[in-house]
């Protein structure tokens, strides 16, 4: 990228106005209090172009002030900025009207989600709202998510994006949209609540979708786009990542997700209705040295959680298997104990092993250790585990 971008980047937003940006206020000397620390006078100094902490030594110009802010790497505090400077920032090898399609694209994932919640709280959105609140969503949780609702025309969505000047391909290529028979843009979703996905930088890239009859499918996922690849994406790590916390806890849905983080599990992510990916994993690894596994208790739950362990160790995690008890998953078991379930989830959560006790216990419930064909069983079984361990140590102290 020419040196020129990085310089239109940074010159398009001061430090000192970054700052207002997050509610820092400085004073007349240019000295604030330092969000990077448990600062109680202020002891950072800032002027247009840096900063400096003199209580944590934390210093630089407003792509690092944003990156630290944002928990974001280079490349992306640039491009938040940028965005937020109405810039286009080439990504590789992309050409101007690539970038100007995929900011189109944007802008009409960002229109389309305040369409959606803007139904979800009318009349007409009245359906997916009491869904919402028979989950024990609050108003506060459904506003900070963005959920939304998708009216039951196929043409709502469309007619209200072509008066904001948006055209049929743009809507079909956005993937809000597709191609009906008479080659006229048709709404993608329709009688749905719906749950905006939200990149590191706060654009919306896509959008999930729950019906509420019996009609299949259950989930209806936005495909493939510019601007989204599922592969690389994870709902919620917008939230998440802000938590900076070592540990994120790894869910199955979108509920799940929202379920934990209303109940005060903030590092709560999912994927998008496939599997997990190693890109997912790698992600996921600039966040956090832990990833905590919570699928449902189910069999396709327990598919998942094996397939998802070596991914994520791939990775560079350390891995733990939450199983949630009652066969539940953990947005039924928050539910079911209340005004209790913070605390009740908190002691699942710090009881929880690691990834090879719980592949350890797999195995032995599927033997009977009172014979010894059962107890030759368990320990081949066991072996295999050990065996796909790369820390001799580990080995050792699991055999023992």
């Amino acid at each position: 990228m020419a040196e020129s971008v990085f310089e239109a980047v940074k010159q398009s937003i001061t430090v000192r106005e970054a700052a207002q940006m997050y509610g820092i206020e400085v004073n007349r000397s240019g000295m604030a209090c330092c969000p990077f620390h448990d600062d109680k006078n202020p002891s950072m100094k800032l002027n247009e172009e840096y900063f400096y902490c003199f209580g944590c030594g934390v210093g630089g110009d407003v792509i690092t002030f944003v990156r630290k802010i944002e928990n974001l790497d280079y490349m992306e505090a640039i491009r938040f900025l940028a965005e937020r400077a109405g810039m286009q920032v080439p990504e590789g090898h992309v050409d101007d009207g690539l970038g100007r399609l995929k900011g189109r694209l944007l802008e009409i994932n960002r229109e389309t989600a305040r369409f959606y919640h803007s139904v979800l709280m009318s009349a007409e959105g009245a359906p997916g709202l009491e869904y919402l609140q028979k989950r024990a969503l609050s108003i506060k949780t459904i506003r900070h998510f963005g959920l939304g609702y998708s009216p039951g025309s196929r043409f709502a969505l469309v007619n209200h994006l072509k008066q904001k000047g948006y055209g049929d391909e743009e809507l079909i290529q956005a993937n809000v949209a597709f191609r009906g028979r008479r080659g006229g843009a048709v709404d993608r979703f329709a009688g749905r609540v719906m749950f905006p996905i939200i990149d590191l930088r706060g654009n919306v890239i896509a959008f999930g979708g729950r019906i509420l009859t019996d009609e299949k499918p259950k989930y209806l996922n936005t495909s493939d786009t510019l601007v989204f690849h599922k592969s690389n994406s994870l709902f919620a790590l917008n939230f998440a990542k802000n938590e900076n916390s070592e540990q994120l806890i790894l869910a199955e849905g979108y509920m799940d997700v929202i379920a934990l983080h209303q109940a005060g599990f903030r590092t709560a992510v999912a994927t998008l209705g496939t599997a997990l990916t190693s890109e997912q994993a790698r992600i996921m690894a600039k966040y956090a040295r832990e990833v905590v596994v919570c699928y449902d208790a189910d069999e396709a739950g327990q598919k998942a959680t094996a397939r998802a362990i070596p991914l994520l160790r791939d990775a560079g995690l350390n891995v733990k298997v939450l199983t949630v008890p009652n066969g539940k998953d953990p947005d039924e078991f928050i539910r079911s104990w209340g005004d209790q379930g913070y605390a009740r989830f908190r002691q699942l959560l710090d009881s929880t092993g690691n990834d090879v006790e719980y592949r350890l216990q797999k195995v032995r419930q599927t033997c009977n250790l009172e014979t010894a064909e059962g107890r030759v069983r368990y320990l081949t079984g066991a072996a295999e585990i050990l065996s796909t361990l790369e820390s001799r140590i580990e080995q050792e102290v699991y055999a023992g």
